[in-house]
């Protein structure tokens, strides 16, 4: 029996990688492809941004505005 291919996207490289298992620390997946894998830092955007402006969020950013450490945690 054959093993499914996973896929990775490599942060630092900004490639996919095939493998078994997770390549390196600076790697998201597995995914079920090449494709899906490339677009994978678009998404995680997506929910990142959504999750920002959610209530979820909101406790959070609370946190970061007492700290005031001088970073812009805004989007575009």
């Amino acid at each position: 029996m054959r093993s499914s291919q996973t896929y990775w996207y490599n942060l630092s490289t900004q490639s996919v990688i095939q493998a078994d298992e997770r390549p390196s620390e600076d790697c998201l997946g597995p995914f079920g492809s090449a494709a899906e894998a490339q677009d994978s830092p678009a998404v995680l955007v997506e929910y990142a941004r959504a999750w920002l402006d959610s209530e979820e969020s909101e406790p959070f950013r609370e946190m970061a505005a007492e700290l005031d450490d001088g970073a812009d945690y805004t989007y575009d």
